[in-house]
C-alpha cells in the first residue's frame, strides 16, 4: 500500500472520527439545553423527554414538586398536615412554589465533555434570589417568635395545664408558622438573583443522550434548596422549646415552688434515698448476724 493511499485512509478516518464526536457533542448539548428549558419553565413532563425515568422519579427532582416539599416540611417538624389550619398550610404551600418558581431563572452552557456511551455538561444557573437570604434564623425572625411567646403566655399555660404539651405545640405551630414563613417569604422576594455551577451527567441509551444525574455545585448548601427552608423554619419555631420550659418552671411558681426550693427537694430526695439505702444496708446485714447465731444454737441444741 503506497504511502498516499495510506495518508488518504487515516485523513478521512481522522474526519469521521471527528464528525462522530461532533455530532455527539451537539445531541448533548441539545439534551442539556432541552432539559434546562424545561427547567426554567418549571415543566417537569417537557424535562422528562430529555431525561431518564429513574433521574425524574430521584430526590433530586422531588425537590420540585411543591406537594413533596410541603410533606417534607411537615415531616422535620414532627406533626401531620392535618394537624395544621388552614391558614398554616396556606403559608407552607405558598412559600414552597415560590421557592419552586425562583429555581430557575436562565442557564449557560459552559462545557460539554463526551466520554464514548456518556457525557458530563457544565452550567451556570442563575437562580431568582439567593439561597442564604431566606433563612428562619434570622434577628428579625427570632424577635417575632419572641413577642409571640410573650403575648401568649398565659394562653399557653393554660393549654398545657388543661390538654397537654402536644396540643401546646399544635397551637403553637398553627400560630407561628404564618408568622415565620412570612418573614422569611419577604427576605426570598427581597434577596438579589445568584448563580450556582451546575454539572449534569448524561448517557447515550438507546441511541439517545438521556440526563442522569445533576449536581449542585451552591454557595450555601449542595442542592435541596426546600429541604433548607424547612429546616431553617423548623429550627426558629424549635425556640417554642423554651416557652415549654418556662411554663413548667410557671406551674411550679403557682404552686409556690421556687427554682431553689425544686432543687433543694431534689437533693433531699437523693440523700433520703441513699440514707435509706445504708439503713437498709446495715439492717440487713444485722439480721444476718442474728440468723447465723440463732442457726448456731439451734445446732448446738439438737447435738446435745
Amino acid at each position: 500500500m503506497s504511502k498516499k493511499l495510506i495518508t488518504v485512509l487515516l485523513t478521512v478516518l481522522t474526519v469521521l472520527i471527528l464528525t462522530g464526536c461532533n455530532t455527539d457533542k451537539k445531541a448533548v448539548t441539545e439534551t442539556a439545553e432541552g432539559f434546562l428549558n424545561a427547567m426554567v419553565s418549571n415543566d417537569m413532563k417537557a424535562a422528562s423527554q430529555f431525561a431518564t425515568e429513574d433521574f425524574m422519579n430521584s430526590k433530586t427532582m422531588k425537590l420540585m414538586d411543591p406537594e413533596y416539599l410541603a410533606d417534607t416540611f411537615y415531616a422535620a417538624m414532627g406533626v401531620e398536615k392535618e394537624d395544621m389550619g388552614e391558614e398554616a398550610q396556606k403559608a407552607v404551600d405558598e412559600y414552597v412554589r415560590k421557592v419552586i418558581s425562583k429555581a430557575y431563572k436562565s442557564f449557560e452552557i459552559q462545557d460539554t465533555k463526551v466520554m464514548e456511551e456518556t457525557a458530563a455538561v457544565t452550567a451556570k444557573i442563575t437562580l431568582g434570589y439567593d439561597p442564604g437570604a431566606s433563612s428562619g434564623q434570622s434577628e428579625e425572625t427570632l424577635d417575632l417568635i419572641k413577642q409571640y411567646q410573650s403575648e401568649h403566655y398565659d394562653e399557653l399555660i393554660a393549654i398545657y395545664k388543661d390538654e397537654g404539651e402536644k396540643a401546646m405545640y399544635k397551637k403553637m405551630y398553627n400560630d407561628l408558622i404564618p408568622i415565620v414563613i412570612g418573614r422569611m417569604q419577604e427576605e426570598l422576594e427581597n434577596s438579589a438573583p445568584s448563580d450556582e455551577k451546575t454539572v449534569l451527567s448524561l448517557a447515550k441509551i438507546d441511541k439517545k443522550w438521556l440526563v442522569t444525574d445533576l449536581e449542585e455545585n451552591r454557595p450555601q448548601a449542595a442542592g435541596a434548596q426546600a429541604e433548607e427552608e424547612a429546616a431553617a423554619a423548623v429550627s426558629t419555631a424549635a425556640g417554642s422549646e423554651y416557652a415549654s420550659e418556662d411554663i413548667t418552671s410557671q406551674e411550679h411558681a403557682d404552686e409556690g415552688i421556687t427554682a431553689d426550693e425544686q432543687a433543694q427537694a431534689g437533693i433531699s430526695s437523693e440523700e433520703n434515698a441513699e440514707e435509706g439505702s445504708s439503713t437498709g444496708d446495715t439492717a440487713g446485714s444485722g439480721n444476718t448476724s442474728e440468723s447465723a447465731e440463732e442457726a448456731d444454737t439451734t445446732e448446738g441444741e439438737t447435738g446435745n
